[in-house]
């Protein structure tokens, strides 16, 4: 018979990324049985996170739970707040970061769970100590782990339109981006937005 496991927050594995970002293995795929992967993402202010990328196999969401966090749809960068929630299908292009004066906290959870807490470990390594990664060495992390850089619109979507509450371009119209799966699989990502006072 089957049992259910918990875990305390404390008790969770986390990775220093840099100096700026920590994550926190929250359920992992030997927990989960590969269904999924859950990791609680912290971010301080102005760091950096993911260039907009895809990933082949997996399906990954995010879930804002403090601050601002800027996120990548696909089409350009929106700010994202407490309470929203963006849906990435595979080969979908996505991409997130911090550039707001105050800590983002969000739930990442990637479908299925792909052992995602090897790319987080790899990239803590790889930034420890004040280490400075070569392109070469950060790309082969990537791909190790099915994670493909692309170009992407840089549109600030704050900007270019009223806040869209999850009726934005990614809902009504395919975009193109020149790179592989991203082109011929017209997967888009799927922001939904709560209204902030």
């Amino acid at each position: 018979m089957s049992h259910a496991m918990f875990r305390a927050y404390a008790d969770a594995v986390k990775a220093e990324i840099g100096v700026a970002t920590t994550t926190r293995f929250i359920a992992l795929a030997e927990t989960t049985d590969g269904r999924f992967g859950l990791f609680h993402h912290s971010m301080l202010p102005g760091a950096g996170g993911a260039d907009p990328h895809y990933h082949s196999r997996i399906s990954e969401s995010f879930y804002v739970l403090t601050g601002e966090v800027r996120l990548h749809d696909g089409t350009g960068w929106r700010t994202a707040r407490a309470g929203d929630f963006l849906h990435v299908p595979e080969n979908a292009v996505h991409g997130f970061r911090n550039e707001s004066g105050s800590l983002a906290e969000m739930l990442i959870i990637f479908t299925p769970a792909e052992h995602r807490e090897g790319y987080f470990e790899g990239l803590s390594a790889l930034l420890a100590d004040g280490n400075r990664p070569s392109r070469e060495e950060m790309v082969a992390l990537m791909e190790k782990y099915d994670q493909y850089e692309v170009d992407a619109p840089d549109t600030d979507h704050d900007h270019a339109q009223p806040h869209s509450h999850g009726h934005g371009p990614a809902d009504t119209q395919p975009h193109s981006h020149g790179h592989g799966p991203a082109d011929t699989h017209p997967h888009h990502t799927h922001l939904t937005s709560h209204a902030h006072h």
